[in-house]
């Protein structure tokens, strides 16, 4: 074994630390030292990541994507892409990132530090952050439920669901064996989703020939978004 001081290998805690810059771990011994110092932090505290995903749901249209057959398309338009649009509205999404911030505003220097790989929690403060997680959780669930409640989200969603679904339509040539209808309704994404699941279909193997292609694009599309 060979011996390697690097400053790429860093303590897991440097705060902890006297310097930041340590060796690696190059023996048997070494390893059982370190195993130890692990055990020893763990009697400490622990680590948590704090990570909120969806709030920024969006998806879009990429006709190299789909794989869908020049001949469908407009002159010009092989290349095309939509623009990304969302599934939830700014004003939800604001909602939700000021939800994280507060979760966020937990882990202070008294019960807490910061390193890269999360927050290191104290021991002692265990009990009261399990108790804070489901305080905040049924609260995030009353607000969604109250947010998503009703009409107001499933009008928000069909609009954007339309978004990409007319945009087949502005690139669609007269060969293209596509269908459009007049209005949308969330029943027939319903229809849709339900036939995907079914059939396990994919963005692949969908039939690019059927007359309902652009919903059943814009269904799975929906079904597997973006997020930050």
């Amino acid at each position: 074994m060979i011996h390697l001081d690097t400053k790429g290998q860093l303590t897991l805690f440097p705060e902890l630390a006297d310097s930041p810059e340590l060796p690696s771990t190059a023996t048997l011994p070494e390893f059982d030292q370190a195993m130890h110092n692990l055990i020893k932090m763990n009697d400490l505290g622990a680590l948590i990541s704090v990570t909120v995903h969806g709030l920024d749901k969006s998806y879009s249209v990429h006709v190299r994507e789909l794989e869908i057959p020049e001949d469908f398309l407009l002159d010009g338009r092989g290349d095309a892409v939509s623009q990304q649009f969302t599934l939830f509205p700014e004003p939800l999404r604001q909602q939700l990132r000021k939800l994280s911030y507060y979760i966020k505003g937990f882990f202070n220097r008294e019960k807490s530090f910061r390193t890269s790989f999360g927050y290191f929690l104290y021991r002692p403060y265990f009990r009261i952050w399990s108790k804070f997680v489901e305080e905040q959780q049924a609260r995030l669930e009353g607000f969604l439920t109250d947010a998503l409640s009703g009409r107001n989200y499933g009008k928000y969603f069909q609009r954007s669901f339309e978004k990409g679904y007319r945009f087949f339509e502005s690139i669609c040539d007269n060969t293209a064996p596509w269908i459009f209808k007049e209005k949308l309704k969330l029943v027939y994404l319903q229809t849709c989703r339900k036939t995907i699941k079914s059939e396990k279909l994919t963005l692949h193997s969908i039939n690019k020939t059927t007359a309902d292609f652009p919903m059943m694009a814009i269904a799975l599309k929906t079904m597997h978004t973006r997020s930050s």
